[in-house]
């Protein structure tokens, strides 16, 4: 069986941004959405991980965007790959990730299984080797305090 990979388009019918595996038995395309879908769900499976930050400078704008058009089109990308941005190209793909951790998680073993989940992830379900996995910790999550109950004195 012979197979190549291109992450270019191989012709009019293919999705821009997709990895194309050529085959004996056929072609497959892997959109970059899913790349990027399936490295979210690898992240939101690391414990620690409080929630997914937003990527890049003006990430919370790019995120507004597009949550309101995807309110409008009905799209739920934006939610399913938030904090998360991909490289793909024939073989091997980066990974950039913006995290807000629990407050007590140990960050560089959070990010040292995040990056072993990324990766085996990646290369089970899509056969992509993950060069990278570029990780921001950009906020710490603090739970609420209890607050105590109010004495009668303090009501008076």
């Amino acid at each position: 069986m012979t197979e190549s990979r291109s992450s270019q388009p191989a012709d009019r019918g293919t999705i821009i941004g997709a990895t194309t595996i050529d085959t004996d038995g056929g072609k497959t395309v892997i959109d970059n959405i899913v790349v990027a879908k399936i490295a979210a769900a690898a992240c939101q499976e690391v414990g620690g991980i409080h929630d997914m930050g937003t990527t890049g400078v003006g990430g919370a704008m790019v995120g507004a965007f597009g949550a309101m058009t995807g309110a409008v089109t009905g799209g739920s990308d934006q939610q399913s790959t938030k904090g998360v941005t991909v490289e793909v190209g024939e073989r091997e793909a980066i990974v950039n990730v913006n995290l807000i951790v629990d407050y007590g998680a140990r960050i560089p073993q959070l990010v040292e299984a995040l990056r072993k989940n990324v990766s085996d992830r990646l290369l089970t379900l899509t056969g992509l080797t993950v060069r990278a996995v570029n990780v921001e910790v950009s906020d710490v999550y603090f739970p609420p305090q209890p607050q105590p109950a109010a004495t009668q004195s303090q009501l008076e």
